[in-house]
């Protein structure tokens, strides 16, 4: 099924220059050259090296087109080196197996040659079986929450100025996907595509991998008082994994229940629970990043 974007209904937003939605969509919808070989380009992030979720997201999209009939039920990735926003990816999908209800796939990324990212995803066709959750904590209303993208806007300057992204994001508690009014290793933050998406499955699950790299690693920072910005702070992804449990729409709300269990050896590990707005745990995220403190440089004297 190939995804018409325009002529779309908006749903309520703050400020539709606060979005690049559309653009994002197109950035995951491959350009097929070859058997099981995609192309997908990068975009600017505000810094050189391309952004992990849309890897991620890119990557799921390779993968589906190999597999009919079935969904992705979960995706291991590792991050072998920083990707350059100038140059396009390219992904090749192995296809490992395909079983009587599953099918396994591998994706690799390469630019200029060299393996920069590699995935492997698992496929199930649908099936009824036992189903119990993780219970949604609270029930906030997210529409009584401000966003925090105005706040981003307006706290960006000349050296880095604002990026638009293609979700709504707030924050409980009066905190932020970055940083938090707490020292304590969790937050909660909810997220809406301000665009309605339509039912194409691949559209909601690429762009929620996308969005699933946004804010998460930085939970490990919250007891040890390190916010954006730090020099000291060299932060990257390492691996990243999504466990899809039920179907969702990323044009409804999201709620991201973050937490860190641990930080060791310049790493910190992160657990994101991921419910609909009726408390239906949708989807879990792990994800292991670095957080490594670099001493600072001395004054020139």
């Amino acid at each position: 099924m190939r995804f018409i974007l325009f002529n779309i209904p908006p749903l309520p937003m703050p400020d539709p220059t606060l979005y690049n939605t559309e653009e994002i969509i197109r950035l995951l919808q491959l350009e097929e050259i070859g058997a099981d070989r995609y192309r997908g380009q990068s975009h600017f992030m505000g810094s050189p090296n391309v952004f992990g979720g849309q890897v991620l997201g890119q990557s799921l999209y390779a993968a589906v087109k190999t597999v009919d009939g079935r969904r992705p039920h979960s995706m291991h990735a590792m991050f072998l080196l920083a990707g350059n926003h100038r140059l396009p990816i390219d992904y090749e999908v192995e296809r490992v197996r395909d079983g009587g209800s599953f099918s396994t796939r591998r994706v690799v990324a390469f630019q200029e040659g060299r393996r920069i990212f590699v995935m492997s995803a698992s496929f199930q066709a649908v099936e009824v079986g036992l189903s119990h959750q993780k219970d949604m904590p609270t029930d906030a209303d997210p529409e009584r929450i401000e966003s925090l993208l105005p706040r981003w806007r307006n706290q960006a300057n000349a050296a880095r100025p604002y990026q638009p992204v293609p979700v709504d994001f707030r924050a409980e508690s009066g905190g932020d996907i970055f940083s938090s009014h707490t020292t304590e290793p969790n937050k909660q933050v909810w997220t809406r595509a301000p665009i309605t998406l339509g039912d194409d499955p691949l559209i909601n699950e690429a762009l929620f991998a996308y969005v699933s790299d946004y804010g998460l690693l930085w939970t490990s920072l919250q007891p040890h008082d390190v916010r954006p910005g730090d020099r000291r702070l060299q932060i990257a992804s390492l691996d990243h994994t999504i466990w899809f449990h039920r179907p969702f729409r990323m044009d409804d709300w999201l709620r991201f229940e973050m937490e860190s269990p641990n930080a060791s050896g310049g790493r910190g590990l992160c657990l994101g629970y991921v419910y609909d707005r009726q408390g239906v745990l949708v989807a879990t995220i792990a994800q292991e990043g670095l957080i490594r403190l670099r001493s600072p440089r001395p004054a020139a004297g």
